[in-house]
């Protein structure tokens, strides 16, 4: 019964679509069915959704649910004459066993399996690398497109990619754009992106506009890897407010979940800039929207789905084939344009299943060793709370042997139950594979780095080694009341070990000047945060955690005299440690 679940599923929910902005029936208009996914990041695997309850978590299908239902659409769309596309907006395979494990491949076999017609890397299909990312696309029986990234060493985008492509449905031509978030340069580690050109947004996007137009196309679309803002409203007001690029840089400052956005052009702005596109797919912000933006001057719709394979996307697309114009858009269900994948809702596809499975299997088998318990939940927050980020900073400071370490928050991931731990459960808390970095640094540059995470409304960064009072009362970069590394007050001119990530030591989550620290200084140990964490937990189990005083606000708090010195460290301090 549960097998004949999804057949009768989907036609009964195109039969009962609504129109939200469409005219009154269908009846003259070609009906296109979009369908999306985006920031898959490897969740290709049946797995339960913790976002919706951490303990009874309802059961997804991963990628041979979704394919079930693109499948479905697919045969009721072809049964009434109807169109579909379908398409990722990047961030594949980043994330996951099966994704890291299979270095993305899996990923590819179910774009594969499912048949997508288009797919636009992401900033995170380069953490393995750029030759990697190109197998990925070289694999792919679909094109991939992408018209800002150019090879440095012809100037052309690079030949895995193509910058357009032109379809046409219902004797409409419909050309379309993929592009790739600038800010890849900010996000990527720099020898994984090496001979690459990331184009900015506005322009290029304009330029192939024009040019698909010039070839005929009536209708634009666009597949970008940057995306739409958590709340809509209040970027549109500050887009209208002030659309200097300052202001918009200031924006980027602090985009939806940590990402950076290049000059502020996430894809509210960029749709808003280049008119002519009648649709916009995009992703990287990990945003869900149920109904499409629509941009109140360029009418340009614009859609996204949630990110880890929890959703797919499906629009359908009305479009009158006599003016060639696109006329607006039916849901597939009342709840919006957003298919979440559940498992008992629509039963897996087969043939998918079967494809993925030895790279499921393999993965999964790998991460069920046991390594470890917790007694208690760990869960995350902000540094005075975070108990994920006291064992990940612990681990790391130990691992070393180093008097001081942290831990950016943006890079734990997940909490973690009380329990059996396994190597997948770390895995999930740190999926990112970073390296350990250990270096030999100054008390006034461990100042700075706390007073830069601690500046306007910063949540911080998770520590060890180290107790800090502070105060948000006081002004930025001077709200540190003490500091106490291994229990004695911190000392502006001696030489610390401490331990980072390397993607911090390369000057990412603002801390920029961390870059300027010179080699000679920076040991990097090719250990991975996650190896560390699993020694720690093996060697610490039952894992017993608490909240202590590492890191606490006082608002009335004094400032020690040690600390009331000038700090901010001139280019010639880290010269002359080097030395």
């Amino acid at each position: 019964m549960r097998r004949r679940l999804i057949h009768l599923l989907v036609p009964l929910l195109l039969a009962a679509a609504t129109a939200a902005v469409a005219p009154a029936g269908d009846a003259g208009y070609y009906r296109l069915h979009l369908l999306w996914t985006s920031d898959i990041h490897g969740h290709i695997a049946p797995e339960g959704a913790r976002y919706m309850n951490p303990e009874f978590p309802p059961p997804m299908g991963g990628g041979a649910t979704a394919a079930a239902y693109i499948k479905s659409v697919r045969e009721e769309a072809a049964r009434r004459g109807e169109g579909v596309l379908l398409v990722d907006v990047g961030d594949i395979f980043q994330g996951t066993p099966v994704g890291n494990k299979t270095r993305g491949m899996a990923v590819v076999d179910y774009f594969n399996a499912a048949g997508y017609d288009f797919v636009v890397p992401g900033n995170h299909d380069f953490d393995m690398g750029r030759d990697n990312c190109e197998r990925l696309a070289r694999a792919s029986k679909m094109p991939w497109l992408c018209c800002n990234l150019r090879d440095a060493r012809t100037g052309r985008i690079v030949d895995w990619c193509r910058p357009t492509a032109m379809r046409e449905y219902g004797g409409v031509k419909i050309g379309i754009i993929g592009a790739i978030t600038p800010a890849t340069v900010q996000m990527a580690f720099p020898e994984n992106i090496a001979g690459l050109i990331f184009d900015p947004l506005v322009p290029t996007v304009r330029h192939y506009r024009d040019e698909l137009r010039a070839q005929g196309a009536d209708l634009v679309f666009l597949l970008v890897h940057e995306g739409l803002p958590r709340d809509a409203r209040a970027r549109w007001k500050r887009l209208m407010q002030d659309a200097e690029t300052d202001n918009d840089r200031r924006d980027s400052a602090t985009p939806a979940y940590g990402h950076v956005q290049s000059g502020g052009v996430d894809m509210m702005k960029l749709v808003h800039e280049v008119d002519g596109i009648a649709v916009a797919v995009g992703g990287h912000t990990h945003v869900g929207y149920n109904e499409p933006w629509i941009d109140p001057v360029t009418h340009t719709m614009c859609f996204e789905c949630y990110p880890n394979g929890s959703s797919v996307g499906h629009a359908i697309l009305l479009i009158d084939p006599a003016s060639k114009v696109l006329v607006g858009y039916r849901k597939p269900h009342d709840r919006g344009v957003l298919i979440n994948v559940f498992e008992d809702e629509i039963w897996p596809d087969t043939t998918v299943q079967k494809v993925l499975a030895p790279s499921i299997a393999a993965a999964e088998a790998a991460m069920n060793t046991v390594v470890g318990e917790a007694a208690v939940p760990l869960t995350r927050g902000g540094p005075g709370e975070n108990l994920v980020g006291n064992l990940v900073t612990d681990a790391m400071r130990e691992y070393f042997d180093a008097d001081f370490s942290f831990q950016n928050l943006g890079g734990l991931r997940a909490d973690i139950p009380a329990g059996p731990i396994t190597s997948r459960t770390i895995f999930s808390v740190l999926p990112f594979g970073n390296q350990l970095v250990v270096v030999k640094m100054d008390g006034r540059t461990i100042r700075r780095i706390l007073e830069r995470k601690l500046r306007g409304n910063s949540a911080g960064i998770c520590i060890s080694g180290a107790r800090i009072t502070f105060s948000k009362q006081r002004p930025d970069w001077d709200r540190l009341c003490s500091v106490l590394i291994d229990g004695k007050p911190l000392e502006y001119d001696r030489v610390y070990r401490a331990v980072c990530t390397n993607y911090l030591i390369e000057g990412n989550s603002g801390l920029d000047f961390l870059s300027t620290i010179p080699d000679s200084l920076v040991e990097l140990s090719l250990i991975t945060t996650a190896e560390a964490v699993e020694r720690y937990v093996r060697e610490h189990s039952p894992l017993r955690p608490r909240i202590d005083d590492r890191w606490r606000e006082v608002p009335d708090c004094e400032q020690a005299p040690y600390l009331r010195a000038p700090y901010l460290p001139a280019p010639s301090r880290q010269a002359a440690l080097a030395r």
